[in-house]
C-alpha cells in the first residue's frame, strides 16, 4: 500500500476491533474529487458507509478498456470489437425474469459463447433478458498481460483476491455486461464482503435497503463502494458495462469472521436432529457445509490469514499498512483460538503453521518494527 500516512495506523492499532464496530453514520459519501486514503479510511472503512466516486475524480481516465471496448464517442459498447476480442470465450449469463427474484438462483443461469451473448445483448427483443454476470475475464485472459484497468488506491488492500491470485484460484474480479432493464435482485455480497463497481458505460440505479435505505444513479465513469453486509439491488439503464470486485481486508475481516460464525450457528441449528448420528464428525461436517454454502469456512479462513501474514512479513519492512494488517491478523487468530468450534473443527496438524506459532511469529515481527 503506497501512501505516506503513518499516524493513522498507530491510532488504528489502539482501536478495539473485536467489539467496537462503528456504524453510527449510514449516509452515502459522495466524492467529486479524489480524497486522501486516510480520509476514505475514516469516512467509509471505519464507519462502514457506502461511497460514490463521481467521474470528476478521474479514477478511470487511463483505463485501457475505455478505448478498447467502447464506440468512438465512448457512449456505448463497440459490439463488433468486443466480439473480435472475446467472441469464442464461454461466459456466464443470467436470464433476467420477473418470475425469478431470489439472488443466486440456479434456475436462470446459463453459459454460452460470448459472441452468442452479444447477439442477444444488442437485439432489442432480448436485450433486457440476458445479463453477462460474474465473468472472470482477467483470469480467463492471458495473465501475463496487464489489467485492462487499474485498481484505485482505496481498493488495493484486498486480501481475498491477493490470496486467490497467489494460489492460482478463481478470483473475485468480474466483468458485467447487460442491456436496459437487466438487474440483480436484492442481496448481500458473498461473505459480507466489500465490493466496488466501476461503470465503463451506461448507468445503474442502486437501491440499498439494509441497514439503511439509499437510492441513487451511477453514471458512466462513476465508481461505487459497497460496505460490508449492505443489502442492495441494481438495475441497468441502457447498454451497461461494469467492472466489479468483491474483497475484504483488515478493516472488515472481523465482520467476515462474525458472518461465518453466525452462518455456522444457523447450519448447526438446521441439522441439529442429525447430531447424534455423527457425534464423531459433527464439527467437521458442519464446516464442510459452511464451505459449500459460503465458499469459506474456519479452516480456509485461517489458511488465508496465514498466506497474507507470510506475504506481509517477507515484504516491505517499512510499510505501516503491512504492520497494521499483521496486527489485525494476530488479533483475529487470538479470537479464533478462544472459539470452541474453531478448536473442535480444526486438525492443527494439517494447517501450514499452528495458530499459536503464527501468533508468536507475527508478534515478534511487530515488536522488531517498533525498535
Amino acid at each position: 500500500m503506497n501512501n505516506n500516512q503513518s499516524d493513522i495506523y498507530d491510532e488504528l492499532m489502539s482501536k478495539d476491533w473485536i467489539t467496537n464496530l462503528d456504524e453510527s453514520e449510514y449516509g452515502l459519501v459522495r466524492y467529486d474529487e479524489p480524497p486522501s486514503y486516510e480520509t476514505f479510511i475514516r469516512e467509509c472503512f471505519l464507519k462502514n458507509r457506502p461511497a460514490l466516486f463521481t467521474a470528476n475524480c478521474g479514477l478511470m481516465n487511463q483505463w485501457a478498456c475505455i478505448a478498447e471496448w467502447l464506440s468512438e464517442d465512448r457512449t456505448k459498447p463497440d459490439f463488433d470489437r468486443l466480439i473480435n476480442l472475446y467472441g469464442s470465450m464461454i461466459v456466464p449469463v443470467t436470464k433476467c425474469s420477473s418470475n425469478v427474484t431470489e439472488y443466486g438462483s440456479d434456475d436462470n443461469k446459463l453459459t454460452m459463447r460470448f459472441d452468442e451473448f452479444v447477439h442477444l445483448w444488442r437485439n432489442n427483443d432480448t436485450t433486457a433478458q440476458y445479463y453477462c454476470k460474474d465473468w472472470h475475464l482477467q483470469k480467463m485472459s492471458d495473465e501475463t498481460k496487464p489489467l485492462f484497468y487499474s485498481i484505485p488506491i482505496y481498493f488495493q488492500s484486498d486480501w481475498l483476491n491477493e490470496k486467490c491470485l497467489a494460489e492460482n484460484e478463481d478470483d473475485f474480479r468480474f466483468v458485467y455486461m447487460g442491456g436496459d432493464g437487466t438487474s440483480t435482485p436484492s442481496h448481500m455480497d458473498v461473505l459480507g464482503t466489500y465490493s466496488w463497481s466501476a461503470n465503463i458505460c451506461g448507468r445503474k440505479r442502486w437501491c440499498f435497503s439494509k441497514p439503511y435505505p439509499i437510492e441513487f444513479i451511477q453514471e458512466p465513469g462513476d465508481i461505487v463502494f459497497v460496505p460490508s453486509e449492505w443489502y442492495h439491488d441494481v438495475t441497468n439503464i441502457g447498454y451497461t458495462i461494469s467492472i466489479n470486485h468483491n474483497w475484504f481486508n483488515a478493516f472488515n475481516i472481523f465482520r467476515i469472521w462474525k458472518h461465518l460464525c453466525l452462518t455456522l450457528d444457523d447450519i448447526e441449528h438446521r441439522i441439529e436432529d442429525c447430531r447424534s448420528l455423527m457425534s464423531d464428525t459433527w464439527y467437521e461436517h458442519c464446516q464442510v457445509i459452511l464451505q459449500a454454502n459460503e465458499g469459506m469456512n474456519f479452516i480456509s479462513l485461517y489458511k488465508l490469514l496465514y498466506i497474507i501474514a507470510q506475504r506481509r512479513i517477507t515484504g516491505d519492512n517499512t510499510n505501516k499498512h503491512a504492520t497494521f494488517d499483521l496486527w489485525i491478523i494476530e488479533k483475529l487468530i487470538q479470537t479464533m483460538l478462544h472459539t470452541s468450534t474453531f478448536l473442535y473443527a480444526c486438525d492443527f496438524d494439517t494447517l501450514p503453521q499452528r495458530p499459536k506459532a503464527l501468533v508468536k511469529q507475527i508478534h515478534s515481527y511487530i515488536e522488531k518494527q517498533k525498535q
